[in-house]
């Protein structure tokens, strides 16, 4: 990139050699690779007016797209290098394995989730590839994200007629907003190429789903991705229930209505009385408690009272929650598994519609969980318990849930490792092949606590769901939910 030109008061300048040193020196004791060395600066800032705030705003924004682009650059590489480079038995890198190891270090490196690694991967593929006019133009003025609209638009074009449209889409981007060109760049492909529309919208029928995503505070964002007929009939459904609640006099929120409204119909029924549905916006799961200030997991129905379930199935889900919190002796938060901390109440709501418990008994000083309820089968309850410690994969930035994880011997059973919850962790069916194969290296210098090494060299450390005290190497052991002694 060139150096930045100076700007009224203020002057910058980007990836030359550092004052006083040549290109490849060693700056704050690192060593920058040819082609990425240099100081970028944003100096004397108080003295801007507002033309030269905003020239530098702009010429800022060009710096973000170009940086977007040569981070294309180097995830595209990464999979180069991954392909080429790195080996198993039978030879080079099949093209899927290369991608998924490659798109696994992205993430790592970048700590963004897998799925956005992958998606970024997949992009730059296509940019260092086909789309080579638009990744000049990203490192221009064009957005990262006009550029995603553009790839997306030129997905079931003909290859031969790829350029031509593209030269068209960039043409149309300039003074455009994402969502303005987003919109024009869809009529310009319909109307060039119509035979696209079918298996466009083939494809993006297959992509429904309902996703759940956690929020602050107690409460989580369900989202449905729908084909747009049904879903504008469900929300035009909920906002007629809702306009006529008001009418009846409910004090609640359109928007409110429509949540709850929503919630209660997927849980089994409307309800007995309209007063007492706001009551119920928290209920049921797995919650329970252990003596001595243990922690203990219940499992309940949903989110209803008994007399509203309808045909939805009861679901198990999972709330730790000490002795004293539940019985009221104190008002500290429980988790909520998989979620996060909820409020004392909510969680003694949950515990008073639970079915079943089991005691996961903590050390009350150090808050280390020691062994597992003896009323459970051993391998359950251990299994139960590193449920309840993991959370979710133990792999660097996954969040798959323990619902749909393996239990993985950290020491290969086969090389002498024992089934002991130091020796145990989730991982989900990717990440656990990343280890089998040997890609990935995995240890737990103390129990609960994983560090990996990538296939680089890099390593990465992932702390248990559950706070585990640090364990003093020379005192003796405690036991573990394996060794289950009678309360």
């Amino acid at each position: 990139m060139p150096a930045a030109s100076s700007m009224g008061a203020a002057s910058a300048t980007a990836f030359t050699g550092p004052a006083g040193a040549p290109g490849n020196a060693e700056c704050s004791g690192n060593i920058y690779p040819d082609g990425f060395t240099g100081i970028l600066a944003l100096a004397n800032l108080e003295s801007f007016d507002e033309v030269t705030t905003g020239e530098a705003l702009g010429r800022m924004g060009h710096l973000i797209s170009w940086a977007q682009a040569q981070q294309a650059r180097l995830m595209n590489h990464m999979q180069e290098v991954f392909r080429d480079s790195y080996h198993d038995a039978t030879g080079r890198l099949e093209p899927g394995m290369a991608f998924s190891l490659a798109s696994t270090e992205c993430a790592a490196i970048l700590r963004i989730p897998q799925m956005t690694a992958q998606r970024l991967m997949d992009e730059a593929g296509s940019l260092c590839g086909p789309h080579a006019s638009t990744l000049t133009a990203l490192e221009g003025k064009l957005s990262y994200g006009h550029a995603q609209v553009l790839l997306d638009q030129c997905e079931n074009v003909p290859a031969a007629d790829l350029p031509e449209l593209e030269a068209h889409l960039l043409a149309a981007a300039e003074g455009q907003t994402r969502a303005q060109f987003s919109a024009k760049a869809r009529r310009l492909r319909e109307k060039k190429y119509p035979q696209t529309i079918p298996a466009r919208h083939q494809s993006a029928f297959e992509k429904r789903k309902v996703s759940l995503d956690p929020v602050e505070d107690g409460m989580s964002w369900l989202s449905a991705l729908l084909p747009a007929p049904e879903a504008q009939q469900i929300y035009t459904a909920l906002s007629t229930s809702a306009q006529g609640e008001q009418t009846a006099g409910d004090p609640r929120t359109r928007d409110q209505l429509r949540a709850d409204i929503l919630a209660q119909l997927l849980m089994g029924g409307l309800g007995p009385a309209r007063s007492q549905r706001a009551d119920k916006a928290e209920g049921g799961g797995h919650a329970g408690a252990a003596d001595g200030g243990g922690y203990a997991d219940k499992t309940a129905a949903g989110l209803t009272d008994p007399d509203d379930i309808g045909s939805i199935p009861r679901a198990e889900i999972m709330v730790l929650i000490s002795a004293e919190t539940l019985f009221g002796a104190d008002e500290e938060p429980a988790e909520l598994h998989g979620y996060g901390p909820i409020s004392a109440e909510a969680a003694r709501r949950l515990a008073r519609n639970a079915t079943r418990w089991t005691g996961l008994v903590r050390d009350p000083h150090t808050g280390e969980i020691l062994w597992v309820g003896r009323r459970r089968k051993v391998p359950a309850g251990l299994a139960r318990w590193l449920r309840a410690r993991d959370g979710t994969c133990r792999f660097p930035g996954c969040r798959v849930s323990t619902g749909v994880t393996e239990i993985d011997h950290t020491k290969d059973w086969a090389k002498g490792g024992n089934t002991e919850h130091s020796n145990l962790a989730h991982l989900c069916r990717r990440h656990h092949r990343f280890k089998t194969l040997g890609y990935w290296k995995a240890c737990q210098p103390k129990p609960g606590v994983l560090e990996w090494t990538s296939p680089t060299g890099r390593v990465y450390r992932t702390e248990p769901f559950l706070e585990l005290a640090d364990a003093d190497p020379n005192a003796s052991s405690v036991p573990g939910p394996e060794e289950v002694p009678p309360f």
